[in-house]
Formats: C-alpha cells, structure tokens, sequence
C-alpha cells in the first residue's frame, strides 16, 4: 500500500559516494564529516553510522547535546565538539571522552577545575580573520605558552575557519590562510605541538587544496551541494536528500480566483490546482511563494499563491495529474532530478538553509545499506 505522507528520502549510499569522493580529493588527509545541526537536517545518527561503515574515526558537531546524542546512539568515534563547552558540560563531555575546542585561558581554567583522572584532548580554534570565535592569530603566544605547560590536557589539534573561500575572489581566504600558515611556523617551535591541523571546510576542499593540511571538515559537501554557484565542480557529489510529498487534492477553478492567503496570485482563466500537503511548518521557505517548482510525472510546475503552513498549491494547467501522484519538491527521482541549488536561488539563499529548515514533522526515510540501524524508520 503506497505510503501517501511527505517525506525526506536519505539516500545513504549517496552520502558514501560522496565521501569517497573527499577522500580522493584529499588524501592522504584525513576527513572529519560535520554532522551538526542533525546533519544539515539528513539525521544525525543515521548519517554518522552509515559513515562508520565507510571507515569515519571522528566527527565534527556544533554543540555539547549534538555529541552526546551521537554517543548515546553507540557512536563511538572521536567528536570534536566546535563550540564552547561550559562548566557544568565539561564534565560529562570529558567522561564521553569528546574532543574539546578552547579558545583561550578561561577554558584551560574551567578543564583543570574538572580535575579528570587523565589528560583531556583539545583542538585550539584560531581566528585568521572570520571574527566570530577563536584566538585572534596575532595573539597567540602567551596562550600557547601556557597551553604546552598545561598537564591537564593533550594538545591535539589546531585549526581555523574560512570567511570567503565559497566566494570567486580568493585573496581574503588566501591571506587567512597566509596568517594561519605564520602561526603553525611559530608552533612548530614549541615543545609540545598538535598532531591534526585542520582548516579546510567544503569550499576550501574544492578551491583550495593548499589549506588541506591533516584533515578537512566537509559539511554541506558531505551531503551532494556545493557551498555555492562559484565553487569549482571538481569533484561530482549526488544530493543525498530528496524531499517529496503526494497530491492531495485536484481542483477546478473558474478564471479570475484568488488563491491563499493575500491573494498574491488568481486564476488566469480556468485553471486546475493541485494542493500538496507540505508547507512551512515542514520547511519549505514562504518565500517561494510564486517562485518554486515541483516535479510531477516528470514535468514542472509552479507554485502558486501563498505558501501556508500546510499546503501549497500548483498549477498544473491542463496536464493529467491526479490525486496520490509523487510529487518532488527538490532532490533526484526516477521521474527526473530538482536541484536543490536551484530552489535556493530562486530565493537568494543557500542549500544548507534549506535542508535544515526541513522539520522534525517531516519523516526520513532511509534508503542505502544502512537501513537497519536501530530505532530509524
């Protein structure tokens, strides 16, 4: 019996396919996937397990409850948490044996008050020029003094971030990475040094490979989008989602009729509508509003009239469409392929807005060879 609920499909062994793909592009470095923000919304746990299958020995994620609910899914790789951990946190994400980012004197503090029987690993975040965290490149000798002094810790990574390496002038992303070059210069000198540098994230993977040092981090790579239009197509990732609904309605209407909320479109004459049962409360953007498509039987459509929190509709002119059809909304299929790329920039975004945008209302469906991990439907 057709199953007639939207839906994000995962397809696992696209994910696979394009860390191989990262992996070809980067070896012999090592690649750290980020599976934060549930993996850009493709599920977190699902994603993390099919690539400990492929060989995965350390994750990245954002936040402190991002790491525990992989390690208390049985992941049991490494996980560098990127963000900062707070006091009443280290505790636990020390026992949980996470890698954790410090930033500067105040968390080597908050790790030695933890007293943890044996030495904690960190990765130290540099500030080269994206100026939202980390150490400012410039100032880093007196902490890096002390951090060599510190028993309490392993000194195991080091790393920065890119602000423009998505961007097609690349003199901004090469002075960042002419600043954090002169850092590892001065750390090579110290006694105790890191053993992961690590700098690249997607883009820089792509652009910039003279920044893959040890390890890279992809994220919106990692599940078949390239960070943006600019970025060179050097590798060939599949889109890992593709998120689909079913028509749920046909509708005849007379020429001359508003649709949805505003009347920001009417019937051009007599029209046939079909309604979708999928709207912002799953994650498709109000603002394709009488800007997106959709896939039906093979063919287009528009959106039309006010996308609701429910539904939306589409004109779908004089064409056969009925009720239970599939429907896509981005993603590949047997009926054909809508780039998510494309959806994003009908609405001057990015792809991974829109994947994370798709809620918790909306079930995955895992398709690949991982389909039996516990608990995942």
């Amino acid at each position: 019996m057709t199953d007639y609920r939207t839906c994000a499909e995962i397809n696992l062994d696209h994910l696979a396919h394009n860390l191989h793909q990262i992996r070809n592009r980067v070896a012999p470095a090592r690649v750290i996937p980020v599976v934060k923000a549930d993996a850009y919304g493709h599920g977190a746990v699902a994603c993390a397990g099919r690539l400990v299958r492929e060989g995965v020995t350390m994750f990245a994620v954002a936040h402190f409850q991002e790491a525990m609910e992989l390690r208390e899914s049985g992941i049991d790789q490494a996980i560098l948490v990127l963000g900062r951990l707070f006091p009443y946190q280290l505790p636990e994400a020390v026992k949980a044996g996470f890698r954790i980012t410090v930033f500067g004197e105040e968390d080597l503090r908050w790790l030695e008050a933890v007293g943890a029987e044996r030495p904690v690993p960190v990765h130290v975040k540099i500030d080269t020029g994206m100026g939202r965290t980390g150490l400012l490149a410039s100032r880093t000798d007196s902490f890096l003094n002390d951090l060599v002094q510190c028993r309490s810790i392993i000194w195991e990574g080091l790393f920065s971030h890119f602000a423009t390496a998505d961007e097609p002038d690349k003199r901004y992303a090469n002075l960042q990475l002419a600043r954090f070059r002169e850092l590892l210069g001065r750390v090579r000198e110290l006694v105790r040094r890191p053993s992961l540098i690590h700098m690249a994230s997607s883009a820089a993977i792509l652009d910039l490979p003279e920044s893959t040092f040890d390890a890279v981090r992809p994220g919106i790579l990692m599940y078949g989008h390239y960070p943006s239009r600019t970025t060179s197509p050097t590798i060939a990732p599949k889109q890992v989602m593709t998120l689909k609904t079913y028509v749920a309605h046909v509708r005849e209407m007379p020429g001359g009729h508003p649709v949805s909320y505003g009347r920001r479109w009417s019937t051009p004459g007599p029209t046939r509508l079909a309604v979708l049962p999928i709207g912002y409360a799953d994650g498709i953007s109000r603002r394709l509003t009488n800007l997106g498509k959709v896939l039906i039987r093979g063919k287009q459509y528009p959106m039309v009239g006010t996308v609701t929190m429910d539904f939306i509709m589409v004109d779908v002119a004089d064409d056969p469409v009925k009720v239970g059809d599939e429907v896509i909304i981005w993603g590949e299929s047997s009926q054909g392929t809508i780039q998510l790329a494309d959806v994003a920039e009908r609405i001057g975004t990015i792809p991974y807005e829109l994947t994370c945008m798709v809620s918790k209302r909306v079930r995955r469906v895992y398709r690949g060879t991982a389909e039996a991990i516990s608990g995942i439907t």
